[in-house]
């Protein structure tokens, strides 16, 4: 194997030493490590057609892998021989910048933070935004179809595509890279290769839309009293000010103690600790909206409503900036604690006062004195319900209820219509959950289309399926 696939790529292209495939044994939870055959490291879309074509005729396994980001282990092999790791890390060139036709194309191991910058240096905007952004791949987060904090606004990755190059299991080239908004010719294949974790076939370059860049954004942190009378706040903003509403953070108390213990430097926005904080977080591209008058107007009813019992608008960058280090400090924290269940689940937004209500209830059912911390995107009812151990539990008690947590979790979800998978995708950690919650009818068409694009299953084994 060794010799034919070196043959292929260049001398640093396809590495055996343990020492050199140690980073690309696990994934950032850790969870999951790996033992493969080799990484192979291809440069071009024709190695990586020459790779998979080679593995295809000798049955050889292939786990592709961006920049290892994921927390469902899907990036990384689990317990298989003649398996390699197919790293997209060096392809990373941005082919194209059409400012005209508004979009880039990228291979599939540029990093989201470079692709957001090179928009930025061109006056646009690609909205895809979240926490791995500074060493996640774009190819990795087309698999996964990511989320992130601009999901109400602009839709998850799976929305800013127009146009895919695929390498296919046996090794051919579907080359879809169409920079087109409309095209009704037949079905839209690159949407069977987006969220398919790799498993259908290899992602290699990807033509994306940019947007204008906002030169007007508002921020505000709120302070509330239950998750309902934030969804009501989102409602009466957008009101006033329709889809430019891009964000809309929800942030339960426990979370947020997570954070200030976690930077005990940082400054409280508020004298007194509240049930819930709220970001909201509108932008348009227009010098000539008013979103500071809309948002007053919004919060002002909302105080005469009693729906908020306090709030800040940010007056500079920085103080903006604060807001969501808040956001984003609590999930690096829960990360940084190995004890903390996490949860990737969504529901209809209507539904969520009644999910949060109800995971909250059972939780304390099944662990009295654990410390629910739900937490993120209510403006498209993807809350991520964390779960703390009560402080006086040892973390090795604690992990042992993980699964009858993940099962309340999930189950409460889809029994409100709602998906045990919201922006992480499935890997290997959740294959039992997806199985669980899809129809017998959609689990099938999963499996045909698997077994008819990669009979010999080797791409990706063991992820979603």
């Amino acid at each position: 194997m060794t010799l034919a696939l070196q043959d292929i790529l260049d001398e640093v292209g396809y590495l055996t030493d343990p020492a050199d495939t140690a980073k690309f044994s696990s994934d950032i939870v850790g969870d999951i490590t790996s033992h493969p055959d080799g990484v192979a490291r291809p440069r071009t879309t024709q190695e990586v057609s020459e790779v998979m074509a080679w593995c295809h005729a000798n049955k050889v396994r292939v786990v592709p892998q961006g920049g290892n980001t994921g927390l469902c282990g899907g990036s990384v092999p689990q317990g298989q021989d003649n398996t390699i790791i197919l790293s997209l890390e060096r392809m990373n060139t941005v082919r194209d910048l059409d400012i005209m036709g508004n979009t880039l194309t990228a291979e599939a191991g540029c990093v989201l933070a470079d692709i957001q910058r090179i928009a930025l240096d061109a006056n646009r905007f690609f909205p895809v935004s979240h926490g791995g952004q500074g060493s996640a791949q774009i190819g990795g987060n087309l698999s996964t179809n990511s989320g992130g904090n601009n999901v109400l606004k602009y839709g998850t990755t799976r929305a800013q595509v127009l146009g895919l190059e695929v390498v296919l299991p046996d090794g051919r080239i579907w080359n879809g890279l169409r920079a087109l908004h409309k095209d009704t010719a037949g079905n839209d294949l690159k949407q069977i290769f987006i969220g398919a974790e790799g498993t259908l076939g290899i992602i290699t370059a990807a033509v994306l839309k940019l947007r204008p860049q906002p030169v007007s954004r508002e921020t505000a942190l709120v302070a509330i009293e239950k998750p309902a009378d934030g969804l009501w706040l989102l409602r009466k903003l957008q009101e006033y000010v329709g889809e430019t509403v891009s964000s809309f953070e929800l942030m339960h108390k426990n979370a947020v103690d997570t954070f200030f213990a976690y930077k005990p430097d940082a400054r409280k926005p508020f004298e007194k600790d509240h049930p819930y904080l709220v970001i909201m977080e509108a932008e348009s591209p227009s010098r000539f909206f008013d979103l500071r008058g809309a948002f007053e107007a919004a919060l002002e009813d909302a105080f005469e409503e009693n729906k908020v019992v306090d709030a800040v608008i940010a007056e500079a960058d920085q103080h903006r900036l604060d807001f969501w280090a808040i956001r984003e400090g609590m999930a690096v924290a829960m990360v940084e604690d190995d004890s903390c269940l996490k949860s990737d689940t969504s529901v209809p937004v209507a539904a969520i006062a009644d999910f949060v209500e109800k995971t909250t209830a059972e939780f304390e059912r099944l662990v009295p004195g654990i410390r629910p911390s739900p937490l993120g995107h209510i403006g498209d009812g993807n809350i991520h319900f964390n779960g703390q151990r009560p402080l006086d539990m040892p973390k090795e008690t604690f992990v042992k209820h993980w699964d009858v947590l993940k099962d309340a979790v999930e189950n409460i979800s889809v029994e409100l219509g709602g998906s045990v998978c919201a922006e992480h995708g499935v890997g290997r950690i959740k294959k039992k959950a997806i199985a669980r919650a899809k129809s017998s009818e959609e689990m099938e068409l999963f499996h045909i289309l698997k077994n008819a694009l990669d009979p010999d299953g080797i791409c990706n084994p063991g992820a979603v399926l």
